[in-house]
């Protein structure tokens, strides 16, 4: 029931003028309450549905009212395994390396070719066209006794004199220049040397190398000659 505004008095839902006090009824228009929209849910898991879609997102379940298919998924073609694919090559080696390693090599070369000059020079001479044994690169059957032994003899009568500056023509320039510094030591036992080196013997001999063994009170030991660039027998170690 719809009351007067001004004095109260009960209205007539139809009266549009109180009765009582003749104030003008203003109609209350109530706006009309829209029906509440039932929210789709999924069958399945209780997920709330967007409209319009036939399958679940949450669980892929078809929505009620649907007839269509879920999508099946299909596994990916057999493939048959093949050869595992080949290693890739490195690349060359970089130009320094390159360098360096040949520079390695040519030094090898030149170091052992060296030894072999030395050796050549220092026990024997090499003779490609002879061929047999080893013994040929050293000519073992090629040196002269009597050269060898005139070389010692002027050695003993050097050292029985005390001549150091005959020992410094007699010497190999190497042994002269490790042997000069000591020649004031060396010179008070210059004679028992050569009493000692008057027991020699010819112990091992080529073209250019020559050993010879003597005694003393304190045992063995040896003198070393070479065959010097200028033909003559020198002494290089004692």
């Amino acid at each position: 029931m719809n009351f007067c505004t001004k004095c109260g008095n009960p209205l007539k839902p139809t009266a549009r003028f109180c009765g009582k006090c003749g104030e003008t009824v203003i109609q209350v228009i109530k706006p009309e309450q829209p029906e509440p929209v039932a929210t789709p849910v999924c069958s399945s898991c209780g997920s709330v549905l967007i409209p319009g879609v036939k399958f679940c997102t949450n669980c892929g379940s078809p929505v009620a009212g649907s007839t269509s298919v879920p999508p099946v998924s299909v596994p990916p073609p057999f493939v048959k395994p093949g050869k595992p694919p080949k290693p890739i090559k490195q690349g060359k080696k970089p130009p320094k390396k390159r360098i360096m390693i040949l520079l390695k090599i040519a030094a090898s070369i030149v170091i052992i070719g060296g030894l072999t000059v030395a050796g050549i020079y220092f026990f024997g001479t090499y003779d490609p066209g002879k061929k047999g044994s080893l013994a040929a690169l050293y000519e073992v059957d090629k040196y002269d006794p009597v050269k060898i032994d005139s070389a010692a003899t002027v050695v003993e009568s050097v050292f029985a004199a005390s001549d150091t500056s005959g020992l410094a023509k007699i010497l190999s320039p190497s042994s002269l220049k490790q042997k000069r510094l000591y020649f004031a030591v060396l010179l008070p036992h210059m004679p028992a040397f050569a009493r000692d080196f008057k027991t020699r013997k010819l112990r091992y001999a080529t073209a250019r190398f020559a050993v010879y063994e003597f005694s003393s009170n304190r045992g063995k030991f040896t003198a070393e000659f070479c065959l010097g660039d200028h033909g003559q027998w020198m002494l290089m170690r004692f």
